[in-house]
């Protein structure tokens, strides 16, 4: 053996070009990407899509875009061939989908392939084959202006590669979802998408995108979304629509991010839209996005990542904050909107009367529906909501629907208070605030400790997060065995039934997962410790119900709880008089 023989080696033209298409093409669905782009950047009005077999068979993009001349056709199936870029310095202003020059190529190294191109000024067009990567034919052909590439037998000659692709409904969905988000980020462009036989999409052109998403996910889905106005920053344009909140998924299917019109991975931007939803949906539920970001190409690196799916960008930070208040904003504003409420209501300082509760029975013995306050017109008079501005909304407390919603009066009609839901809501705020500022809450010493015995997985949770549930307010200590003895509970605990809460708060936090509890985030904690507190809040006491409805509109979030669900809900006087049929 001569040990100074050379270890490294060129590759060959067709291996490298089958280690490049392994990094492009990973899938069908990769290849649909790759082909959708080019038809985008020749300003394509329509793209046809056909495949066979989750794509293994056949993938078949058509577009009437701008065409190429034969020369060009000629010189895109070349690797590094591209329009995109002429110098170093165009990778620093991308504003094209495709701009690499690898797509055709690598696809064509890894399968049977066609090209077909007629460009807008010719009549002639060309047709070019190549097997494996090797070219067969070039040959003129008649055909309509547009691009036409046809790809069969993907991996046919990489069967190590062939072997890790999905079952035929698998590779499907993926492509469905490439279909569909390319259909999102270009209404402009008309989509018609074939699987076998089947037609799975077909959609014409559209003005706007409210009509597109209309168009493909349906009415009820998209009156659930909210409009986002534009930011107000020069250089960084966000827009789009994100969803109400309680309109929620387990996974991120819905959500679509688009920088520059590019469909985008952003682990970065995924946090900023979370923050924005923090405390208004349950924990691993997750808000229906689409976003749309506009800013300078030099501010972006789109080259991270061979598929250009993954985006940094420059002033991250900024991008996250801007997102996060714009959303934030967004939907405070729906919510007001919604309920007929203003900025006011929330600096208003609510007084009432002190008056009894009655209870109405009917003749068989049975509660009725509605539990109410005197409800004589002297009554009214003497329970009138007065804030120090007159000028202010008025409120009048009517009292209880079978002692969980809160029944108001105010300037506009009736106004639906959810008590749980309320009470969740400031709970949630009224602890975040403590901890932001104070690193913990007040805490209210028991008179007599309270004993509770734990399994063992939940023993270990507890004393896992001890300093966690202490700055929370809850002071704990170990009482022997699987025993924890409850001393102190935060200031804001307003149950009588402690030992049930603090139970249901550790039982529903182990039961969403243990690896989840014990990576439990403050914010989490707090969450939870508000859910479960609300659903032991008994209290109908008057002052108790002014007092909720004050604390309410105190908080930055009012309108829904940490779940998502409405606290308020706004009938109209015109509304009830339509129903009534009074004019």
């Amino acid at each position: 053996m001569i040990e100074n023989q050379s270890k490294i080696r060129v590759m060959d033209e067709k291996l490298a070009s089958q280690v490049a298409a392994g990094e492009v093409v990973e899938s069908p669905a990769s290849i649909v990407k790759e082909l959708i782009e080019n038809s985008i950047d020749a300003g394509s009005s329509s793209i046809d899509i056909i495949v066979e077999r989750g794509g293994k068979a056949l993938v078949k993009v058509i577009d009437d875009g701008a065409g190429m001349t034969r020369g060009d056709a000629v010189l895109s199936i070349e690797r590094h061939a591209t329009s995109k870029l002429s110098n170093k310095y165009d990778l620093n202003n991308i504003s094209t989908y495709g701009f690499r020059g690898e797509a055709l190529p690598s696809i064509a190294s890894i399968s049977d392939f066609k090209l077909t191109s007629t460009h807008k000024r010719n009549h002639i067009g060309t047709e070019i084959i190549l097997k494996g990567g090797k070219l067969i034919s070039v040959n003129e052909c008649g055909t309509k202006r547009g691009t036409q590439v046809e790809v069969r037998s993907l991996f046919y000659n990489i069967p190590a590669r062939k072997k890790f692709l999905k079952s035929d409904s698998v590779e499907f969905s993926k492509i469905e979802k490439v279909v569909l988000t390319a259909a999102i980020s270009t209404p402009n462009i008309a989509y018609s998408f074939y699987h076998g036989k089947r037609t799975v999409m077909k959609i014409g052109r559209s003005d706007c995108l409210d009509n597109r998403i209309h168009e493909l996910f349906g009415s009820e889905f998209s009156e659930q979304l909210v409009n986002l106005e534009q930011s107000n920053d020069k250089e960084i344009r966000i827009s789009g629509f994100v969803s109400r909140p309680g309109v929620r998924f387990n996974a991120r299917k819905q959500q679509y991010l688009f920088v520059n019109g590019r469909s985008v991975k952003s682990t970065a931007i995924n946090i900023a839209v979370n923050d924005a939803y923090s405390g208004l949906n349950e924990k691993g539920y997750h808000p229906a996005i689409f976003l749309f970001i506009d800013i300078n190409p030099n501010e972006i690196d789109v080259n991270v990542h061979p598929s250009k799916q993954e985006i940094k960008f420059n002033q991250i930070i900024r991008v996250q904050k801007i997102i996060t208040n714009l959303i934030t904003e967004c939907i405070k504003r729906n919510f007001n909107k919604n309920i007929n409420s203003s900025a006011e209501y929330r600096q208003e300082k609510i007084s009432l009367n002190s008056m009894d509760f009655q209870t109405n029975k009917s003749v068989d013995g049975y509660d009725e529906a509605l539990e109410l306050l005197d409800v004589s017109p002297e009554g009214l008079k003497s329970k009138k909501v007065l804030s120090q501005n007159d000028e202010s909304p008025k409120y009048t407390i009517l009292g209880l629907l079978k002692d969980r919603f809160a029944l108001i009066e105010n300037d506009e009609g009736l106004m639906i208070m959810s008590k749980r839901s309320a009470h969740e809501r400031v709970l949630y705020e009224q602890a975040l605030k403590k901890i932001n500022i104070e690193g913990k809450v007040p805490i209210q010493k028991l008179l007599v400790p309270v004993s509770m015995n734990f399994n063992p997985d939940e023993f270990e949770f507890i004393f896992k997060n001890e300093e966690k549930f202490k700055n929370l307010g809850f002071v704990i200590e170990k009482f022997g065995g699987n025993t924890i003895k409850l001393e102190g509970v935060p200031a804001y605990f307003e149950t009588t039934s402690i030992e049930d809460c603090f139970i249901s708060i550790v039982t529903s936090m182990i039961e969403g997962g243990l690896k989840k509890a014990r990576d439990l985030s403050m914010e989490d904690l707090i969450s939870s410790v508000s859910v479960m507190a609300s659903k032991y809040f008994d209290s109908r006491s008057l002052d108790e119900l002014q007092s909720l409805l004050g604390d309410l509109l105190d908080c930055d979030m009012p309108y829904v709880d940490t779940r998502g669900r409405p606290t308020l809900y706004q009938i109209s006087f015109k509304d009830i008089e339509r129903k009534l049929g009074i004019k």
